[in-house]
């Protein structure tokens, strides 16, 4: 596995971990700003189609594919401005907003991401290599979900949205390395 495939391991882990210590309680979240359920559903609804119509546009273009490396610090630099965000949000209207930028967030990250780690893969290891990733990504997940709720349990969601953000920081710092990498270009 190259150095910038590594890089992007370790930057990931810390990028789920901020992403996925809201995930379990995020409809507790969305009730204490004044939302519902229906809500609830329609901003996951709306990550979720300005991600897909992100990794749909962009994973298509020329710029994109010949800037792979800036595109992943530019995803993990969105995440960063979107977890802020949370200690913004007020309303669902304002999560809906959020909901959009965190979209194009993983839309811009997710293909870029996937493109310079599949390149940094050991020929005939691809598969265990992936499954590094993907093994280290549901414990990191996992744990999110723990700290998460006793976080918001012990203290609340403005500490949560806090630790998530050092946590994107952290990812952001160490994605920013690979734009610096010879390795692999």
């Amino acid at each position: 596995m190259s150095k910038v495939a590594k890089i992007l391991l370790i930057s990931s882990m810390f990028g789920h971990f901020a992403f996925e210590a809201l995930a379990p309680i995020y409809a507790i979240f969305v009730k204490n700003i004044g939302g519902d359920v229906l809500e609830a559903g329609a901003a996951y609804g709306i990550f979720m189609i300005v991600s897909g119509i992100f990794v749909f546009s962009l994973g298509q273009t020329r710029f994109f594919l010949n800037n792979l490396r800036p595109m992943v610090v530019l995803g993990y630099g969105l995440l960063t401005v979107g977890e802020a965000g949370y200690f913004f949000v007020d309303s669902p209207f304002k999560l809906f907003i959020l909901q959009a930028i965190l979209g194009a967030a993983i839309g811009i990250l997710e293909p870029s991401w996937d493109g310079i780690y599949s390149a940094g893969l050991d020929e005939g290891r691809a598969a265990s290599q992936w499954s590094l990733w993907a093994g280290s990504r549901n414990l990191v997940t996992g744990i999110a979900a723990f700290a998460g709720g006793a976080i918001v349990a012990v203290y609340s969601f403005t500490a949560l949205f806090a630790v998530m953000l050092i946590f994107n920081l952290v990812a952001l710092v160490i994605a920013f390395r690979i734009l610096f990498d010879k390795m692999n270009k």
